[in-house]
């Protein structure tokens, strides 16, 4: 199906297998994404073993999703054709291949990627900058660009310079999430070091399989209300939040920044955290030991600096954090990205209400502990199926919105569990010396078409000198009084 006006779809090929997709991936929010991401290594790799082998593991069982088409069907719902065999006319990955016969550092765009060693939190640049490198001509930037070409769901860009190498990879949302992609990274280095064995089969198979959608009534039988039920905004309260930030929503632009934090930052500031909550702990005679993760210092951490720098101290406008987390482990599904992968989206939102004022008047590690409390009550198995429950109901399953009409949002999501700065590409090394020692990438970023979220960030991971990497997103100016902040507190 297509436009009467645009491109037209490739015809069918009879012998692909089509099938629908998975329940939860098709959802309004997921189709409209196209996400890149961008990983850097610090040496020369061969981009043809880079090629093969993501080609041949697309040819492995369990994973020929890659190699999906995305199709409409007569009644406009979109599935997968999936080829019988992936050929050199009809290939499973998109591959395309730039050259530059100069260091990385001689490349006038490429030479501005962040390589920071920060001994403080800094902003250490704009991703957005960097779209020519990582997007190829005709590459997708909608779900549109799939439905009307012969492209699998994922593709390969690579850029080489005579001492670095960027890979890149895209595609639609509706594919997977992020431990989806941190099974592909997993699965992918295994196939590159000739571990083909040591390739885990994703949960359901293949499309078509016959247990291929075995999720598809989570959320049908709830067992219990969500926990903030009272709170769920409805129509009427949806309507007045988008009136009451429509300018920011639809009007003013949105800046996108990479911010670099040292490991050692984090590690001092939550054991400054758990200190805290230790002696309050104390103080009021309770013998619970106080426990929070690096995410919830993260999340805290920054949640706290932004809406610092937005808000008076006295305001008592609702901050709603909203933090999307993988549901793998309350459904009692493997969160090792290498074993039983679900290779598919599976997410629910955990959600903080709090006023602006409790937020900066009282001590990160308030906040860091109201985290980890909504982290806990909500990721039950039944807060899970609750949750999904309503997302069912939601028009195009759009995530369930808490809070109140004039709520300040913020989207957090930790990367770290997946594990994307864990994957050794040493075996496409061209230099015998750099395939005889481990090539992690030093950098990664992600970028997301066609549009960007109002305010948020993702953690996405922890590089080999232990430097934190966040993907930070806000309305246009906002960045500057961020970056006064850091400067002005050195991050506290």
């Amino acid at each position: 199906m297509s436009s009467w006006f645009g491109p037209k779809a490739p015809s069918r090929v009879p012998t692909d297998t089509v099938a629908p997709l998975r329940f939860w991936d098709d959802a309004v929010l997921l189709k409209s994404l196209v996400v890149y991401s961008l990983a850097r290594y610090d040496s020369l790799l061969n981009a043809e073993k880079l090629r093969s082998s993501l080609e041949r593991l697309a040819s492995i069982k369990g994973w020929k999703k890659l190699g999906a088409r995305l199709r409409k069907n007569s009644k406009g719902e979109i599935e997968y054709h999936v080829p019988e065999t992936f050929t050199a006319e009809r290939p499973a990955i998109a591959f395309s291949h730039v050259k530059h016969d100069v260091a990385i550092d001689a490349h006038p765009l490429a030479s501005q990627l962040p390589r920071p060693n920060p001994t403080r939190p800094i902003i250490a640049g704009d991703p957005e900058i960097f779209t020519p490198l990582l997007k190829p001509e005709g590459a997708p930037t909608k779900i549109d660009d799939y439905l009307v070409q012969d492209r699998g769901q994922l593709g390969l860009h690579v850029v080489s310079f005579l001492d670095a190498t960027l890979v890149i990879l895209y595609y639609n949302h509706t594919s997977f999430d992020l431990m989806g992609w941190g099974a592909l990274m997993a699965a992918w280095t295994h196939v590159l070091h000739g571990r083909e064995d040591q390739v885990a089969t994703p949960v359901g198979g293949d499309p078509g399989s016959d247990d291929f959608d075995s999720l598809s009534s989570l959320g049908t039988n709830p067992t219990e209300p969500h926990v903030l039920q009272k709170h769920l905004m409805q129509t009427a309260g949806l309507v007045g939040y988008g009136a009451s930030n429509i300018i920011d929503l639809a009007f003013r632009g949105k800046e996108n920044r990479i911010v670099c934090v040292p490991g050692a930052f984090i590690e001092n500031l939550r054991t400054k955290i758990l200190a805290e909550l230790q002696a309050e702990a104390t103080a009021s005679g309770s013998s619970e030991k106080p426990f929070v993760t690096e995410a919830d210092v993260l999340g805290a951490w920054w949640t706290k600096l932004a809406v610092t720098s937005l808000m008076k101290a006295d305001s008592n406008r609702t901050v709603n954090l909203q933090y999307a987390a993988s549901a793998r482990k309350a459904l009692g599904m493997s969160t090792d990205p290498a074993k039983d992968p679900y290779f598919s989206n599976l997410f629910t939102m955990l959600y903080t209400l709090l006023p602006a004022s409790e937020i900066i008047q009282k001590p990160v590690s308030h906040l860091a502990r109201e985290i980890r409390r909504s982290v806990v009550e909500q990721g039950t198995r039944e807060q899970v199926e609750a949750y999904f429950a309503l997302q069912r109901q939601a028009a195009g399953k759009m995530v369930p919105f808490f809070g109140d009409a004039g709520m300040h949002l913020m989207t957090l999501s930790n990367w770290g569990k997946a594990d994307l700065y864990g994957h050794d590409f040493s075996p496409a090394a061209v230099s015998e010396d750099d395939a005889e020692k481990p090539q992690y990438p030093s950098y990664i970023q992600t970028t997301q078409l066609p549009f960007n979220f109002p305010e948020g960030f993702c953690v996405i991971g922890q590089d080999s000198a232990k430097n934190f990497w966040l993907y930070g997103f806000r309305i246009a100016g906002y960045w500057d009084k961020v970056e006064q902040a850091l400067r002005e507190t050195d991050g506290l």
